[in-house]
C-alpha cells in the first residue's frame, strides 16, 4: 500500500503534516476527513524517493565500472535481476549500491531496464538509455553494455589526460596573475612615492606602470569581484544562451594549436559515439542525433545537425560532409569508402584508431609550445616591472643626467 506525506488543515486553521498509508489520494482525503482534517496536498513517498535518485551522480570511471559489472555478468548468463544486485565483497560505492538496488526493484516489478535508468538522469545520459533500449529489443544487452564501458573509459582517459596536461600551465598563469596584482597593489605604490620624492624624469614604461598601479589601488575590490564572479557567470551564460556558447566555441577553435586539439577531441568523440550507436543497431539518423549530443562543441554540433538533415533527405553521410568543411578530408574519405563498400563500421573504426593516436600527440605538441610561451611571458612581465622600477634610477645615476 502506498505511503503518503500529507499536509492538512484542522477545523481551527492549524496546519498539520504527517505520513499515512492509503490506497489512493482520494482514500487518504476520506480518512483525514473522518478525523476532522482537510487535505491540502499529498505526495507519495515513492515520488520523494525518486527525487533523491534524480540527484545522484557518478564519475565517468565509476559509471564505466558499474556498467561493466552488469554487462560481464549478463554475458556469463546471469539473469538481469541477479546482475543488478550487489553482493558481499564487491567493490562498489554507496551511490553505486543504491543505484543497483533501485534498478533491481524496478526490474523485479516488470519495468524494462532502459525505462528504469530514467530515474537516474544525472547518472545515465540519454544516449546510454537509448543504447540499452535498442539492446533489450535486439537481445544484445551484454555486448552493448561492455561496448558502453569501453566508450566511457576512452572518454575518461582523454579528459584526464587533457586536465593533467593543463595543471602546470594553469598554475603558472594563476601565479603570474597573483604576482601582477601584488606588484601593482602593494609594491609599486611604495616605489612610486620614492620616485616622486627624487623628482627625476620618468620613462614611458614607468609612467604606464604607475597608471596601472593607480587603477589597481583605486579599484582593487572591483577587480577581485570580477575575477571571482566571471567564471561562474560565464558558465551560467553559456548554459542559458546557445548563441553565447556558439561564439565561445568558435573562438576556441581559432586559438592556434589549442583549436586543433579541441577540434580533434570533439570529432573523435563524435566518431566513437557513432560507432557505438551503429553497433547497437540504432538507425543512422538517430545515431547522428545521439552522437551530436556528446560532441561538446557547438560549431561541430551544428555541422553534425546539417549532415543529419542531409541524410534524412536522402543523402549519404559523406555527401553531407562534403558540403561542410568542419570535418577533415580523411574522415570524409574513409566514410565515403565505408559507404561504397558496405563496411561503415570498419571505416569508422579505422578513423577512430587514427584519432586515438593523434589526440595524445596533438596534446603534447600544444603543451610543448605553451610551456615555453608561459615562461617567456613570465620573464617579460617580471622584466617590465623591474625595468619600470630601475630605469629611472639608472638614468639618474648615469653621467649627464642633470
Amino acid at each position: 500500500m502506498p505511503e503518503f506525506n500529507y499536509t492538512a488543515v484542522t477545523a481551527d486553521g492549524r496546519i498539520v503534516k504527517g505520513q499515512r498509508e492509503a490506497e489512493s489520494a482520494v482514500r487518504l482525503n476520506d480518512l483525514l476527513a473522518q478525523e476532522g482534517l482537510e487535505l491540502v496536498n499529498s505526495e507519495t513517498r515513492e515520488k520523494l524517493r525518486g527525487r533523491s535518485y534524480a540527484s545522484l551522480t557518478l564519475k565517468s570511471a565509476e559509471l564505466a565500472n558499474l556498467i561493466f559489472q552488469i554487462g560481464i555478468q549478463l554475458r556469463a548468463g546471469v539473469p538481469v535481476l541477479e546482475a543488478l544486485r550487489t553482493r558481499e565483497g564487491e567493490e562498489t560505492s554507496g551511490a553505486q549500491s543504491k543505484i543497483r538496488d533501485r534498478l533491481g526493484e524496478l526490474v523485479e516489478q516488470g519495468t524494462p531496464l532502459s525505462k528504469a535508468l530514467e530515474q537516474f538522469p544525472r547518472v545515465f545520459p540519454g544516449y546510454i538509455r537509448n543504447v540499452v533500449q535498442v539492446a533489450e529489443q535486439s537481445g544484445s544487452l551484454a555486448e552493448n553494455l561492455i561496448e558502453l564501458r569501453a566508450y566511457l573509459e576512452w572518454m575518461d582517459k582523454n579528459w584526464k589526460a587533457f586536465k593533467q596536461a593543463m595543471l602546470y600551465p594553469a598554475f603558472v598563469m594563476a601565479a603570474l596573475v597573483v604576482f601582477i596584482f601584488i606588484a601593482l597593489r602593494f609594491v609599486f605604490p611604495t616605489v612610486t612615492e620614492l620616485l616622486f620624492e627624487l623628482d627625476i624624469p620618468l620613462p614611458w614604461i614607468t609612467r604606464a606602470m604607475i597608471a596601472c598601479s593607480d587603477f589597481v589601488v583605486n579599484y582593487w575590490a572591483v577587480i577581485v569581484v570580477v575575477f571571482v564572479a566571471t567564471p561562474p557567470g560565464l558558465r551560467v551564460l553559456f548554459k542559458v544562451s546557445s548563441q553565447a556558447a556558439l561564439i565561445r566555441d568558435q573562438l576556441l577553435l581559432k586559438i592556434p594549436y589549442l583549436g586543433d586539439v579541441i577540434r580533434t577531441l570533439a570529432i573523435a568523440r563524435f566518431l566513437r559515439s557513432l560507432i557505438l550507436m551503429q553497433k547497437a543497431g540504432i538507425v543512422i539518423t538517430d545515431s547522428l542525433a545521439m552522437a551530436r549530443d556528446v560532441v561538446g562543441n557547438k560549431v561541430i554540433e551544428q555541422s553534425v545537425q546539417r549532415i543529419e538533415n542531409a541524410v534524412a533527405n536522402g543523402s549519404s553521410i559523406s555527401q553531407g560532409m562534403a558540403k561542410d568543411r568542419v570535418f577533415p578530408a580523411l574522415v570524409r574519405t574513409m566514410i565515403g569508402v565505408g559507404e561504397r563498400t558496405g563496411s561503415m563500421d570498419d571505416a569508422l573504426q579505422a578513423v577512430v584508431d587514427y584519432y586515438d593516436d593523434l589526440v595524445p600527440r596533438q596534446i603534447k605538441t600544444f603543451f610543448a609550445f605553451l610551456e615555453p610561451g608561459l615562461i617567456v611571458c613570465t620573464v617579460f612581465v617580471a622584466g617590465a616591472v623591474a625595468a619600470a622600477v630601475f630605469l629611472p634610477l639608472v638614468n639618474m645615476l648615469s653621467p649627464g643626467a642633470y
